[in-house]
């Protein structure tokens, strides 16, 4: 039993050294690599030479697809690796085959139809931008380099003049509110949709309220989307949020309602106008009462 367990773990220990030595002999173009199946011939990449960069952008949140199309594999393996530059000695591996080496989980490999090998990075962040380079295990180097830009999405509220609103905006009582939410600077995928926000309430299908109103426009490279809200009270003063759900994009302005000549009679609890102020009307009974005296 013994004996067994021995010689089981010696080849488990075999195996995983024969492995390490694939990869580190892979990534130096060293000589002891598997040769082409026969009849086969070498392997190439089926869209680009060796030695290409390939330039890809993408959106800063989103999930992100590298592409390396490889035609002949044979018996060879592809690696994807992170480099800071085409000159750089210690390339950090992330995948070799169907393995994943990077501890960072959001690295994925997929291998699909056509020769595809994958890589996945999902939720991208800034950092992810940089080189990436697709490797074939061969005794010539066989590389295709991918160049990762992220792009950062703008988002701004502008009023109805079209002038860009920073921190606040203020409008007169009665009036009617006219915001624009535009976002700009997107690639890959058409936005969902813009939610507006006052506080933690969503303004979108409000009803509470009445007489607010949403208009969306989404476009492959932007959006735009208008919150509009008649008869401003100043229980419509706050904070005011635009949000590009999706992705990492939103912006808020603080509103002020102050009284104006637009204003609307001022309501009491119960939801009705107050009583005008009583002191002109017995100021104007005085006077008559004076002059009626002195004519008798």
């Amino acid at each position: 039993m013994e004996n067994t367990r021995f010689w089981l773990q010696t080849f488990i220990f075999l195996q995983t050294l024969s492995e390490i030595s694939k990869v580190w002999c892979s990534l130096s173009g060293g000589e002891g690599e598997e040769q082409a199946l026969p009849g086969l011939g070498a392997p190439y990449f089926q869209d680009y030479e060796s030695g290409s960069t390939i330039n890809v952008t993408t959106q800063l949140g989103s999930a992100t697809y590298l592409h390396c199309k490889v035609n002949r594999l044979g018996g060879k393996t592809v690696s994807w690796m992170r480099r800071s530059t085409r000159e750089d000695d210690n390339p950090y591996l992330l995948t070799y085959g169907r393995l994943i080496y990077s501890s960072d989980a959001r690295y994925q490999i997929f291998h699909e139809a056509g020769h595809d090998w994958k890589l996945q990075i999902q939720f991208t962040r800034l950092s992810d931008e940089g080189l990436y380079e697709c490797r074939v295990s061969s005794k010539t180097a066989l590389v295709q380099y991918t160049y990762l830009k992220v792009v950062v999405p703008e988002i701004k509220i502008m009023d109805e003049r079209n002038s860009m609103v920073k921190d606040q905006i203020i409008y007169e009582g009665g009036s009617t509110i006219e915001l624009k939410c535009v976002v700009t600077n997107l690639v890959g995928e058409q936005p969902e949709y813009i939610i507006w926000k006052k506080e933690d309430r969503m303004l979108n299908y409000d009803l509470e309220r009445g007489g607010i109103s949403v208009e969306t426009n989404l476009m492959a490279t932007g959006a735009t989307s208008k919150l509009k809200i008649k008869g401003a009270r100043y229980s419509d003063s706050g904070n005011y949020t635009c949000t590009m759900m999706g992705m990492k994009a939103t912006t808020s302005v603080e509103l002020n309602i102050q009284p104006g000549k637009n204003a609307q009679p001022i309501m009491d609890d119960g939801g009705n106008s107050c009583c005008p102020p009583l002191a002109p009307v017995y100021t104007t009974l005085l006077i008559l009462l004076i002059q009626s005296s002195s004519n008798i």
